[in-house]
């Protein structure tokens, strides 16, 4: 039923936008200029909009609301998440006979809610942690059914928790006494032991590829609590000889999940409560909970610049519902919560705000309307014209006074209700409208744009310059805000393209003073991968090159390091070369060669042979089709891997790209013109990444090579031949 509720809202959407266009204000006259007063031959179309409850959209925007929380009152204190316990009695108790709770996911989805309700009077109004300033919490609905919620809370400042024995007072993570709180310790054993995973359970759903428990368990034994290096603390596991036994074997102390002991003896089921306060990068935890729904499903849709994003589309398509879910919405539970609520102020230049209008409406009435004229920016405004007290503050600090009426597009004092405010964020290379939220930021009482570009009597012609008569630009400071701000917010892969970005087109007058600054926030990712300090730092420049080279600029030309020192990509191997050798190899590729019959074997020791002397030979294997041609090119794809060599994989067709391991089509991974003569080349140059990977690859296998045209194989034989450093050979690639 929820399937169909909710099908039904995605295809309001997609019907209102064959009718409701969308255009900038100026966009509007230039068009009523030109004699165009035809809505529908105007605008473009709206896809998904976070109006949508659960979209992308709608996640992204409570993910940057959420961490203007973390700006205003600090980092969270406390993640806690509560599962849902399909053994309640509240759910038992109503089951009738032979029912299980799964037959019921009405009665889950009320109970869980029921427990949800107390657990927040727990939290917010009895104060049992101390009290909050600000909070969020999240409900999922996982593939397995049962619904959980995540809260991350910020606490007051008299409530903040600093010390090890503050931790100890909320979080335990050790087996209680049996004999003093057996209550306790049959919860414990219950919904608190992890596992077991590692060698007592390898195929545990928690076991990663490397044979890792991804939440790194068991844990080490610790006499104490201490604080963790940028992470959650180390919780006291004391070596006391307690073993309990969960699923045939005896576990300690070291497999507990951190809980509280009130909470879980209160509620009954998995109710995992951490320290986050130690944690430096909280952006992943918000960023974890706003996550989004799981997904199922994928599509792959081409790359041309004239193909449509259906967002719409692909929301629905990757949809998982469980039955709980379904119950959830069609009870119109909350999904998510936030304290104290996040306005968010648009930001655009002059003329430039977005209009949304009917397509069969005509264009002067719309522009004539006050739903066109009138919008936030310009409203405060008119309001700092008429109101002493507006023009004290900044327009970041007007929704904590004033109410903004979507109705009435007009600006009212506020009376209750605290909230706090975020101007929708700008990247520098949007030019005018970046200063302008500079200025923003940091002007009070603005009675126009205007006025807001004047400085001492005199009206500078942009934003830019008035932000540098302001003296907002000086020794980079605009430009150290910006990346202050985005490193609260922003993945390290964002920050560092956002990084090359002003060094591209913001010209600061010290690039290496914002590297040295930032290079800790933009190397969180790799930090926690590698050990080297050196190492992390050359991935997070390369990493920065790359991106500095698809705009036509050099890293070492912006003296990020020493004068004497310079980044040599040369040291590293390329981007595309990673993604090769980090191709997975399946176990049945690996033991094909033992199954390979004569023939096959025959290629396969020929083909190796050549290889693994380092020299060249081109084969070409013929054969009809089922006679596993395919099961023998896996084979030796997989037996060249294993040894943490380069081993290319295409194919002429899609279909059978898709097939080997790795797989891309000939025209992707050798950039062949589509259309070719005896004078095509291959979009490749000779120190491009792709001519690196080339170069150390030790086997290229194309399958179904003669599909192609004669013209496409010599292309590559020509780009092969030039590519290479040995110019002697004259043996054909084909």
């Amino acid at each position: 039923m929820y399937v169909k509720i909710e099908t039904s809202r995605l295809d309001y959407f997609r019907s209102k936008q064959q009718h409701i266009r969308s255009e900038l204000y100026q966009d509007i006259v230039d068009t009523i200029t030109l004699g165009e007063t035809n809505a529908s031959n105007v605008g473009k179309r709206i896809i998904l909009p976070s109006s949508f409850i659960g979209g992308p959209r709608d996640m992204r925007k409570r993910y940057m609301e959420a961490m203007a929380l973390v700006q205003r009152y600090g980092k969270p204190d406390i993640f806690l998440t509560m599962t849902c316990n399909p053994n309640w009695q509240e759910i038992s108790n109503e089951l009738r006979l032979h029912e299980e709770s799964q037959n019921r996911p009405d009665l889950v989805a009320r109970v869980f809610r029921a427990k949800l309700e107390e657990l927040k009077d727990r939290l917010f109004k009895q104060q049992i942690f101390g009290k909050v300033s600000a909070y969020v919490y999240v409900i999922e609905h996982q593939k397995r059914g049962l619904p959980h919620a995540h809260f991350l809370i910020i606490l007051q400042r008299d409530w903040k928790l600093y010390a090890p024995e503050s931790f100890d007072e909320i979080v335990s993570a050790e087996i209680p006494d049996k004999n003093t709180n057996l209550h306790l310790y049959n919860a414990v054993v219950k919904h608190m032991m992890h596992g077991p995973c590692g060698v007592l359970n390898p195929t545990n759903v928690c076991m990663k590829k490397n044979g890792y428990c991804k939440s790194h368990y068991p844990k080490n034994f610790a006499s104490s609590t201490t604080v963790g290096n940028d992470c959650f603390p180390i919780y006291r596991r004391s070596d006391n000889g307690i073993t309990v036994k969960v699923r045939g074997h005896n576990l300690d102390n070291r497999w507990v999940v951190p809980y509280n002991p009130y909470l879980l003896a209160t509620f009954d089921c998995h109710i995992n409560v951490e320290i986050c306060s130690t944690i430096t990068a909280v952006k992943y935890l918000y960023k974890y909970i706003y996550k989004g729904h799981d997904r199922v499903a994928f599509n792959l849709v081409s790359e041309q610049n004239n193909q449509q994003i259906d967002e719409i589309q692909q929301f629905q398509s990757a949809r998982w519902i469980a039955p709980p879910e379904a119950m959830w919405r069609i009870y119109g539970f909350v999904v998510n919560e936030m304290y104290p609520a996040v306005y968010s102020l648009h930001l655009h230049l002059e003329d430039q705000h977005q209009v949304t209008f009917r397509a069969n409406e005509d264009l002067i009435n719309v522009l004539n309307s006050d739903r066109s004229a009138k919008w936030m920016l310009t409203e405060f405004f008119a309001l700092n014209q008429v109101d002493e007290n507006a023009r004290t503050l900044l327009y970041k600090e007007f929704p904590e006074f004033y109410v903004w009426s979507q109705q009435y597009k007009e600006w009212t004092c506020r009376k209750k209700k605290t909230v706090i405010s975020r101007i929708i964020t700008a990247n520098p290379f949007e030019g005018e409208r970046y200063y302008l939220r500079i200025l923003l930021n940091h002007v009070r009482g603005p009675l126009s744009f205007e006025d807001l570009r004047t400085v001492d009597g005199v009206v500078a012609p942009t934003f830019r310059e008035a932000a540098t008569m302001h003296g907002l630009l000086q020794r980079d400071s605009g430009l150290e805000d910006c990346l202050h701000e985005a490193s609260l917010y922003q993945m390290p892969s964002s920050l560092r393209r956002l990084f090359a970005t002003i060094l591209v087109y913001c010209n600061p007058t010290n690039p290496r003073e914002l590297w040295e600054r930032f290079e800790q926030d933009m190397s969180i990712d790799f930090r926690s991968t590698e050990d080297s300090m050196l190492t992390v730092r050359m991935q997070v420049l390369r990493s920065i090159s790359f991106t500095l080279e698809s705009m036509g600029k050099h890293i070492n030309s912006f003296h990020l390091l020493d004068d004497d020192i310079c980044f040599d990509e040369d040291q590293f191997e390329s981007r595309e070369i990673d993604d090769e050798l980090a191709v997975e190899i399946p176990e049945e590729d690996t033991a094909a060669s033992e199954i390979l019959n004569s023939e096959q074997r025959h290629v396969y020791n020929s083909v190796l042979e050549n290889v693994f002397s380092n020299k060249t030979a081109t084969f070409f294997v013929d054969g009809p089709g089922g006679t596993g041609k395919t099961f023998l090119y896996k084979a030796l794809l997989a037996a060249v891997r294993s040894r943490k060599l380069v081993a290319l994989a295409t194919a002429s067709s899609g279909v059978a790209a898709s097939i080997l391991p790795g797989g891309r089509t000939a025209h992707s991974r050798f950039k062949i013109p589509l259309d070719t003569d005896e004078h095509s080349m291959c979009c490749v140059s000779k120190q491009s990444a792709i001519a690196k990977l080339l170069r150390v690859a030790r086997l290229i296998i194309w399958d179904e090579a003669p599909m192609s045209r004669k013209q496409h194989i010599e292309t590559l034989d020509k780009m092969l031949r030039d590519t290479y450093v040995k110019k002697t050979t004259h043996r054909n690639f084909r």
